[in-house]
């Protein structure tokens, strides 16, 4: 069976977003320890933060445009199909595919400029930043470069059969 990017983006994702809930969950249920490891429990939240952020954001626009004929916009939710409206060049090449890979194309460019935003939103914020702030923000930027390279990786290995 072919692996659609949606698939491989959302179970790279989803993986991650477990990784960080059980150790924040563990640290929840061990008070003690919690209070040892505060710095780490408090990073891995703020990577939680990001990466859960762009799984709800591919989750959904799948969801959404499986359930309901967003054909009209770029099987999108018109947010992020304003987003991929934006890059011109990837709206030519889209009305170019067959019908059945442009969801998956404009869900990818739509989900990855929204994700490159949001990292040059926080970068934009280190400069002025604080040594704790600074530590918050790199975490977040690493979740994000990390959800970045997910869905880099889920485009690349699309159509591929699972063995």
């Amino acid at each position: 069976m072919n692996r659609s990017f949606y698939t491989l983006a959302y179970t790279a994702l989803q993986s991650e977003s477990k990784r960080l809930e059980d150790f924040t969950d563990a640290l929840d249920k061990n008070p003690t320890e919690k209070k040892q490891r505060m710095a780490e429990y408090k990073c891995a939240k703020y990577r939680y933060a990001t990466v859960s952020l762009i799984e709800s954001t591919i989750y959904n626009n799948d969801r959404c445009r499986k359930r309901f004929n967003l054909a009209y916009s770029h099987h999108l939710l018109l947010p992020f199909d304003e987003i991929f409206k934006e890059m011109p060049e990837k709206v030519a090449e889209y009305d170019t595919l067959p019908a059945e890979e442009q969801p998956d194309y404009s869900l990818y460019h739509a989900i990855r400029a929204f994700t490159v935003r949001e990292i040059g939103k926080l970068e934009s914020k280190l400069p002025l930043a604080n040594d704790w702030e600074k530590i918050e923000l790199g975490e977040r930027l690493d979740g994000l470069r990390f959800s970045l390279a997910c869905l880099d990786e889920a485009w690349e290995k699309r159509g591929e059969v699972d063995t």
